[in-house]
């Protein structure tokens, strides 16, 4: 799983380096900071809803007495953002499909239900009555449904849905559901037993609330206490501290200030108790912007070299 967890990171990112950067600008600028759009895709409508009740799908559609509705689904309350992503010619629904679990599997979401083509449903209900919006219609047979949600507490959503048109225009129709306070609820609500869960599903997982010195050393007041948990609870799980670092600096200072940030953690951690043997520490600087919002531009990621 490690493995291939990191020859999925460097294949995004080689993807991204090899697109026009002008999409990519866009979706800096404008992308929700829970996900990332695709490379070189443009965004036609863009909503926000501060307080819905909204009904996650988790299954195929199918119509009982006229009404349409999933196999399964759960509810939640909180803020909706939808967003509508216009594709360049020269793609498939498959290429953005893959990036969008590649992206939310890298970042530490579950996978709750996927579906294609047929196994979906008719595409007219998802663009009528799940999604509200005729655009987002298409032959059946093009079509792609994903669902992910972060871990509890503070548990948010995340769908895309994506259809190629009679007209061959590509879409990509993202919806995430965020509860009051979800976003942070999510991260700091963390046990080692849920980041071992984590690691085991995903391969690696965000390290959050981390603050450095002007030197890049890690505060001194910074709280460890969940990693040397982790550690402790599975005594053969050996990690990559992995730090990555963007700004206006040069490639090789950015490189060299996110490793020195990387082996402060990996020196608390060994002061602590852990053995060395289990930690290496890795600065990638720029190197991999899987997220490209602000909120996670600089991060601290934990990717599990082996599991027991």
């Amino acid at each position: 799983m490690p493995v291939k967890f990191l020859l999925q990171a460097v294949r995004l990112q080689a993807f991204w380096l090899l697109l026009p950067a002008a999409g990519t600008a866009l979706a800096q600028q404008s992308d929700h900071p829970l996900l990332g759009g695709f490379p070189d895709s443009e965004i036609s409508d863009y909503q926000t809803m501060p307080e819905v009740n909204y009904r996650v799908v988790l299954g195929s559609l199918q119509s009982v007495r006229g009404q349409v509705t999933p196999e399964a689904s759960e509810r939640l309350r909180g803020r909706l953002t939808r967003i509508l992503y216009e594709i360049s010619d020269g793609f498939t629904g498959q290429d953005v499909i893959d990036f969008f679990v590649e992206q939310m599997r890298f970042r530490g979401y579950n996978e709750l239900f996927s579906c294609a083509g047929r196994a979906c449903g008719s595409s007219e209900y998802w663009a009528n009555d799940i999604f509200g919006n005729r655009i987002l219609y298409g032959p059946v047979s093009n079509q792609f449904y994903l669902a992910m949600g972060s871990e509890p507490p503070g548990r948010f959503f995340i769908s895309a849905y994506v259809i190629t048109r009679i007209n061959r225009q590509l879409l990509a129709w993202v919806e995430i559901i965020e509860p009051e306070g979800g976003r942070d609820a999510a991260v700091s609500g963390a046990t080692p037993q849920s980041m071992r869960d984590q690691l085991r599903s995903n391969g690696g997982l965000i390290v959050p609330d981390l603050s450095f010195t002007a030197a890049d050393e890690l505060e001194s007041g910074m709280n460890l206490d969940n990693i040397i948990g982790l550690l402790n609870l599975d005594p053969q799980l050996r990690l990559h501290i992995v730090s990555h670092l963007r700004g206006e600096a040069g490639l090789e200072q950015l490189l060299s200030r996110s490793q020195t940030r990387a082996e402060s953690i990996r020196q608390r951690l060994v002061a602590a108790g852990i053995d060395p043997s289990r930690l290496s520490a890795r600065g990638l600087g720029p190197l991999s912007p899987l997220c490209a919002a602000d909120d996670c531009s600089e991060r601290v990621e934990l990717v599990a070299q082996s599991m027991p």
